[in-house]
Parts: C-alpha cells; sequence; structure tokens
C-alpha cells in the first residue's frame, strides 16, 4: 500500500482531462520584483500625501488593494529612484511575505505603483501560465498550507524567496484550462469586490449620517433632519432619562440566556462557564442599556450598548440602566454609541481605571446631559439607521456567501493535500 495524490481536481472544464504535473512555483514566474529593505530615507526623502499608491503587507489584501489602509504615496522623483526600470503591470500577481503571510491580490491598473515591505511582485511566464491562475495557485488550499508549514517566525510569521523557491503545487499542463481557471476566479474576485464596495459604501453612507443626524459641539439641532421637525432638541440629564438598576436574576434565565456585552448576542450555552449564573447576574431588559468599559482606538473610555435582542443575563460586572421615558431603541442604541457626544460625557464620569476596563461613576454619569428629539423624531431617526443596518447586514452574508463558495470553489478546482487515493 501507498499513498498517490490524484492528478487532476475534482472538478475541471469540459473537454480537459490530462494529468495535472507537479511544478515549483517560481517555475511558473518569469520576473520576481523585490523590493524589501528600502526605505525613502535611504534616498534622502520621505513619503508625501499624493502620487504613486505605496503597495505593501498592509494594504494588500486577499484578492483586493486597500487604498484606505495606513496609504503613504511617493513623487515622481521617488517612483523613479525606487522602481527603476521594473515597473507593475495590470494583473501582476502580488503576495505578502510576512503580517499577514499569504495574500495575494493582483496590480488592477497601470497607473504605477511603488512596491514596499513585507510584498513582492510575480511576473507570470506567458509561455506556462497567466497571471490570473499565477493568482489564485498561490490562494489554493495546498499552497496556502504549504506557505504556512513553511515559515520561521513567531505570531509574524513569514517565508522568504529561498524556503518560496522549494515549494511545489500540482498544476494544469495545458494553458488554455489554465486560462479558462483563472479567467473564472477572476470574474468572482470581481463580484467579491463589487459586493466589497458596496457593504464599504453603505457603511460609510452610516457613517456620514450618524455625523450629520446628531447634533455637534453642544448645538441644539442637527445639521440634516427629517421633513416636519423644526424644534430645537431638549438638553436633559442622563438622570431624566435613564435609572440605574440591578435586577438580580432569580432563576428564570439559565446559561441559554447569556447576553454577550461587547457584541451584544446570546453566547452559546456551551461556552458559558460562569457557575453562579443565579446569583452573580443581572437581568438584561429589551432597551437596557450596559456600560462596557474595555477603551480601544474607536472607543477611548469604553462604550454603552442597548439591548436589541431580548431578556437575558449579564455579567454583574456591567452596570445597566433602563429607560424612565417613552423611547425608540434604534435611536439610542445609535446615540450613545456616537464617540463625540459620548466622549465629553464619559470624561466626566469616569472614576476609576484598571489594567483592561474602566469604570463608570453612576452619580457622575446620571449628572451629565445629552440633546434629546421627540419621540416622532426618534422614531423617523432609528426607522432610518434600522434599515441601513439591515442593508448592511445583508450586503455581508451576500459578500461571505461569495467568499465561502470561492473557497468552495478553491478547493475543488485545484489539487490540494486531500486528494489522496492509496493503492
Amino acid at each position: 500500500m501507498s499513498d498517490k495524490i490524484t492528478t487532476s481536481p475534482p472538478i475541471r472544464f469540459a473537454g480537459f482531462t490530462d494529468a495535472w504535473e507537479q511544478r515549483r512555483l517560481v517555475d511558473n514566474v518569469e520576473e520576481v520584483l523585490d523590493y524589501r529593505g528600502k526605505s525613502p530615507t535611504k534616498f534622502g526623502m520621505e513619503w508625501g500625501n499624493e502620487g504613486y499608491l505605496v503597495l505593501s503587507a498592509l494594504n494588500v489584501k486577499d484578492g483586493y488593494i486597500d487604498k484606505s489602509v495606513e496609504a503613504k504615496y511617493g513623487d515622481q522623483e521617488l517612483f523613479e529612484i525606487w522602481m527603476g526600470e521594473h515597473r507593475l503591470e495590470k494583473g501582476d500577481v502580488l503576495f505578502t511575505t510576512e503580517a499577514p503571510l499569504g495574500n495575494v491580490a493582483q496590480v488592477p491598473d497601470d497607473e504605477g505603483y511603488i512596491l514596499n515591505q513585507r510584498a513582492v511582485a510575480f511576473k507570470a511566464d506567458s509561455s506556462k501560465t497567466s497571471n490570473n491562475f499565477l493568482a489564485q495557485l498561490l490562494r489554493s488550499p495546498l499552497v496556502q498550507e504549504s506557505l504556512n508549514a513553511n515559515a520561521s517566525g513567531g505570531t509574524a510569521k513569514g517565508i522568504g524567496m529561498k524556503e518560496f523557491a522549494k515549494l511545489t503545487a500540482y498544476v494544469s499542463t495545458q494553458v488554455e484550462e489554465q486560462n479558462k481557471i483563472g479567467a473564472f476566479f477572476s470574474n468572482l474576485d470581481y463580484l467579491i469586490t463589487l459586493q466589497q464596495r458596496k457593504l464599504e459604501l453603505m457603511k460609510e453612507t452610516k457613517k456620514s449620517l450618524l455625523q450629520k443626524m446628531f447634533p455637534k459641539d453642544e448645538a441644539d439641532v442637527p445639521e440634516i433632519r427629517f421633513a416636519g421637525f423644526t424644534d430645537a432638541w431638549e438638553q436633559r440629564k442622563f438622570g431624566e432619562e435613564f435609572k440605574k438598576v440591578n435586577e438580580r436574576n432569580d432563576g428564570s434565565f439559565g446559561k441559554e440566556h447569556w447576553i454577550s456585552v461587547a457584541k451584544m448576542y446570546f453566547q452559546d450555552p456551551e461556552k458559558v462557564q460562569s457557575n453562579n449564573i443565579d446569583t452573580r447576574t443581572y437581568v438584561m431588559r429589551q432597551g437596557d442599556i450596559a456600560f462596557e468599559g474595555h477603551p480601544n482606538a474607536e472607543f477611548k473610555f469604553g462604550r454603552f450598548v442597548a439591548n436589541d435582542i431580548g431578556e437575558g443575563v449579564v455579567s454583574e460586572l456591567f452596570p445597566i440602566y433602563r429607560h424612565k421615558r417613552e423611547y425608540d431603541n434604534n435611536y439610542w442604541k445609535h446615540a450613545i454609541q456616537i464617540e463625540r457626544i459620548m466622549s465629553p460625557i464619559f470624561s466626566k464620569s469616569i472614576t476609576s481605571s484598571g489594567n483592561s476596563s474602566n469604570k463608570l461613576d453612576e452619580k457622575h454619569f446620571l449628572r451629565q446631559s445629552i440633546f434629546v428629539p421627540t419621540i416622532e423624531e426618534q422614531l423617523k431617526i432609528g426607522g432610518l439607521f434600522k434599515h441601513l443596518d439591515n442593508l448592511i447586514t445583508l450586503h455581508q452574508r451576500e459578500l461571505n456567501s461569495l467568499k465561502n463558495l470561492k473557497k468552495s470553489l478553491l478547493q475543488q478546482m485545484f489539487i490540494n493535500k486531500g486528494d489522496y487515493t492509496n493503492e
């Protein structure tokens, strides 16, 4: 008995039956562009805010270029010195060698880019393969597993070109079949990119409206309002809107009702480790808000989270506040998440800070003020943001569905480690 890898993938285009062959990955490459180790300071220059976009492991994502992540640019002089005669062209395959390892994207156009840290570019040997196929081959499970198996380093694993040159994969001997596979996945990537843009656009729309539909800088009206609303928003103390509640669980709620406050969902009962769920938890009703005091880049003091999932229990570590007036939960869940509104309030109400979590002083907090619209306007604003959240969720699901489809097809249209037969 011996293990023999199958020589063709489970799914193929009609008309192709020849066995695939094992090749070194670099045998498919005509040229490698590798500018790691360079920096503008070595040329007596600096990065700028316009010019040629710098491509590095920061913005080479899996399947696309993210131009919003710490974007750096080089001017014409730096571009000429840095890239020399070797330029990135549309379709060239970008590959991240470290932090993260193995992200693959293709150069989207011929506008010119500067290749920087922890990323290299491959120009495919057109007599053996195409850029589109090479990009998908590098994303295939077998190659990704080989990359991780041969990587070095701790948490930030990486691979050098010497080790990369030893890696092999199974490749169709027919360039026509490669072209069909490459074009198929290129079209799928295009659909994924479109869906990603739709999702980002919807998130940006929501972000912009959050800026404009709530008052700024002690103003008593927002920049944008629904027709028919002209009255100033009322300044109220939080103590007029909320009261602190300490409703102990009397046994009515079990582990299946344990709420994860940070992301507001019911946690898997099997992962709830508390042995004192009846005595060390508070009941959180629909519409209640809880303070989650873990600061991060977005919320420097911590944040409030509104319960929009139903009744449950939370750890006694999270203080809970309940509405005293008529309210719209969709309005309040967004109002209490806006950093520019809540940060000044928290700055006067945070009394102590532990290693990772801040504490909120109840008396100080309830004395702070916020501008509040009428219930009718709350309902309008809350309804709009609920609709936007639903659209964002829908776009996210569609994006996940396309990514899962691609992942499945990469498993079945390339030869992988799992494709063994015993003889």
